[in-house]
């Protein structure tokens, strides 16, 4: 006789599982649907966006247990500079390097690991865009999978880094 242990799945197994297969289906939306607006299919983008945005609700509830997190939380203030720049706005044309830089390393974790991995999922991130990119002026649905699924996978690990939490 099974007991009910034996026949549940972990929690632990069953949210990976969740995001993995939510994000899957995410990244082979994102894939097909870049192809396809490039080849200007209007229609089949909408479709894959809808189900590049479902992906990722099936993952985000597979990790947190809801679709959205509660936004209703205190508003962050937003301070105006005397430049007329909202604080936390990204450097304009005259901005520089070390401005750029010095605000990413204020979002970074302050634990050197975690800002490490921090960092790895942003360069892993944005190596997944370059070689989908590639992918998409191929017009190779399949290996475009791997270049949303680096994107994806580079974001679900700066955001482990950052708040301990897949997504």
């Amino acid at each position: 006789m099974s007991t009910m242990s034996e026949t549940q799945t972990s929690p632990a197994v069953g949210q990976l599982l969740g995001v993995v297969v939510g994000l899957g289906i995410t990244a082979m939306s994102m894939s097909s649907g870049f192809i396809w607006a490039s080849q200007g299919r209007l229609p089949l983008v909408y479709v894959a966006g809808f189900l590049s945005w479902t992906g990722y609700l099936i993952a985000h509830k597979a990790a947190t247990g809801v679709f959205v997190d509660d936004v209703d939380g205190p508003a962050a203030e937003v301070e105006t500079t005397e430049d007329g720049n909202q604080t936390g706005d990204s450097p304009g044309a005259n901005g520089s390097l070390s401005m750029a830089l010095s605000k990413l390393r204020s979002i970074a974790p302050e634990d050197t690991r975690r800002a490490l991995g921090f960092v790895l999922g942003i360069a892993i991130l944005v190596s997944g865009i370059a070689i989908l990119a590639w992918y998409v002026r191929q017009e190779n649905h399949l290996l475009g999978n791997v270049g949303s699924g680096l994107f994806l996978g580079g974001y679900v690990i700066a955001h482990y880094f950052d708040s301990e939490k897949l997504l």
